[in-house]
């Protein structure tokens, strides 16, 4: 899933070029990274099928073609519709296309430290995925309040849980009284299922999305490397998320829990790496991270504090504020500053 907009790391993060497409852990991009982990054991998995927004097809290719890899279809929304969409197009193009594989459903735009544990967990989850739609829990190390978080129910087998809820971002208080009470972890955003049994749950709780998904792709017109889904047809598609849609309803919901594999969404600036500082100038300044795409920073009796610097934008942040960029993003929009999006 590579449609999102990125909007905690402005002013990097544009419309253009959205996070998932920029370097901010390693030399690759998130996405990039992303294809690679899925592609590292041919054993299992297949070439991916990408689903991204329009604007990004160029920038979609380039990537692709860096890392040399072949995806099996690039599929391109007219328009963003949130995750529900998504899954939606994912198995109704891999009931088509490969009705007997199993579909990974994940963003583009995390990290992962250790891809061979991430794997495993997958591997662990793929039994269950021909009876349950099945999400994978990370391990929680600090009581984060920007996650939503999965409660384990029952066990399935020793390596699968039923999923007992679904919780919202959390305040701090009930953050740690998660981590305390045990058996709650940070919700990744990641399924794996067979294709007919999402379908088979679309048709229970979401039917008018999977009804215009499939008129979408049914419709979509081919291009180059790319196809790009039906613009009336996507368009009638709730914008609603996979979570709402589906997973908080049906009684087919399991977890891999405890996935120690060094995720992160990367959801803001506190969790992408700083430069060098030694490239910056600072004074008398403490617990400073800086990102540049050029120009030099320098600091002078602060602390805690982001400082990102573009060609034509700088944002300065308190550590503490760090989830709250967006709000700058929508202050932009509601401006009319479309040059800055």
């Amino acid at each position: 899933m590579s449609g999102g907009s990125g909007t905690r790391l402005w002013p990097m993060s544009r419309q253009a070029r959205p996070k998932q497409f920029l370097n901010l852990v390693t030399d690759r991009s998130l996405f990039q990274e992303t294809v690679l982990r899925l592609a590292d054991n041919g054993d299992h998995f297949s070439p991916p099928l990408i689903i991204g927004g329009k604007m990004h097809e160029e920038i979609i290719a380039a990537q692709l073609i860096e890392i040399g890899v072949s995806p099996a279809a690039i599929i391109l929304e007219p328009c963003p519709r949130n995750t529900a969409a998504v899954a939606a197009i994912a198995a109704e193009w891999t009931k088509r296309n490969n009705p007997e594989a199993a579909v990974f459903l994940s963003p583009a735009d995390h990290h992962v430290a250790d891809t061979a544990a991430f794997q495993q967990a997958l591997l662990q989850g793929a039994g269950a995925a021909h009876e349950y739609i099945v999400t994978f829990g990370i391990e929680p190390d600090r009581p984060h309040t920007g996650y939503g978080y999965i409660q384990s129910g029952d066990a399935i087998s020793d390596k699968i849980c039923r999923v007992a809820a679904f919780r919202e971002k959390p305040d701090a208080a009930m953050a740690q009284a998660y981590l305390d009470q045990g058996g709650f972890f940070w919700n990744a955003g990641l399924f794996l299922f067979k294709p007919q049994i999402m379908l088979d749950e679309f048709e229970r709780y979401a039917t008018g999305v999977a009804v215009a998904a499939k008129e979408a792709l049914m419709n979509a017109a081919p291009g180059g490397a790319a196809s790009l889904l039906d613009e009336a047809a996507f368009g009638r598609c709730q914008s609603i998320s996979i979570d709402y849609a589906i997973m908080e309803k049906t009684d087919r919901a399991a977890v891999v829990p405890s996935v120690k594999a060094g995720w992160s969404d990367i959801g803001s600036w506190s969790e992408v790496k700083s430069d060098n500082l030694d490239d910056h100038f600072l004074s008398n300044a403490t617990n400073i991270s800086i990102r540049s795409d050029g120009p030099m920073v320098g600091a002078v009796g602060v602390e805690n504090l982001i400082i990102v610097a573009t060609g034509d934008a700088v944002l300065v942040a308190h550590r503490d504020s760090a989830q709250d960029v967006r709000t700058l993003v929508e202050e932009l929009k509601k401006r009319g500053r479309e040059d800055l999006l």
